[in-house]
């Protein structure tokens, strides 16, 4: 529950990682069969390798087939360009790489199927900078900030993150709202976990970026005593812009319902 220890939704919360890099899930074969469906369907908006971005996505992969799975993948049996793709599918995580390239560092590569209302067309090949330009408040209070950690991210000094938010539904995937969309009061809600990982690639100098997204309904913080209320003060401590960006203002209708387990 990372909004009882960063009610700022724009915020970096880094921390140094904890006792293991991925997670290991048991429902690993519903997440490969997710994941298969959506570049099934949905193609290079899911999974794009550019040609500068090639030699990390394979180191990336390599990492992941000999430091996290039970059993080596084959990947010699693929090409280089499907390397990448093939990790992801064995493991929980969503798979970014960003590479510096001019200064800046830039998408290169990913493996996106979880994507929590950003679409991968409109971030690969671009730098950091310009992937964050979408979200309030940013550049002023954190874009510098994530320069220097990434500038100072050492291989043997991972970090991690916790992101929170709240959604209409329990898919993994999720894109854009319509903002002139709202959702009746009695719609269900959810909410969303995503542990994020950063750490460098000792061949390449890139950095590796890993997403893996947990979902539960909303009432499931009832189980936590004060959870439910801290997601309200966080709610309402974030600015308009901010609330509008992470969709509050189009759940609003539908949080109220919970409201009234956050202050008995």
């Amino acid at each position: 529950m990372p909004h009882c220890r960063h009610p700022d939704v724009i915020s970096m919360g880094m921390q140094p990682m904890g006792s293991h890099w991925l997670e290991r899930s048991e429902h690993q074969a519903a997440l490969t069969a997710h994941k298969q469906e959506r570049r099934a369907t949905l193609g290079e908006a899911v999974y794009k390798v550019l040609p500068e971005g090639l030699d990390a996505a394979c180191e990336l992969a390599r990492k992941v087939s000999e430091c996290a799975l039970p059993k080596p993948l084959p990947l010699e049996q693929f090409p280089r360009e499907e390397w990448l793709w093939q990790a992801s599918v064995a493991i929980h995580e969503d798979l970014v790489v960003m590479a510096s390239i001019e200064g800046e560092y830039t998408m290169v590569a990913a493996s996106l199927c979880s994507p929590s209302h950003w679409r991968l067309p409109e971030k690969i090949g671009r730098p950091m900078s310009r992937i964050h330009d979408p979200i309030p408040t940013i550049h002023d209070r954190l874009t510098a900030k994530i320069d220097r950690v990434f500038d100072f991210l050492t291989v043997d000094r991972p970090i991690e993150r916790f992101n929170w938010s709240i959604q209409e539904d329990d898919v993994l995937f999720c894109w854009p709202l319509d903002h002139e969309q709202r959702f009746a009061p009695e719609h269900p809600l959810f909410y969303r976990v995503e542990r994020q990982t950063l750490s460098r690639l000792a061949e390449s100098d890139a950095l590796a970026f890993t997403i893996a997204v947990h979902i539960d309904p909303l009432e499931s913080l009832l189980a936590s005593p004060g959870a439910m209320e801290a997601l309200f003060d966080a709610i309402e401590a974030n600015p308009e812009s901010v609330r509008r960006y992470k969709n509050f203002d189009v759940l609003a209708p539908a949080l109220e319902k919970y409201r009234k387990y956050s202050h008995p």
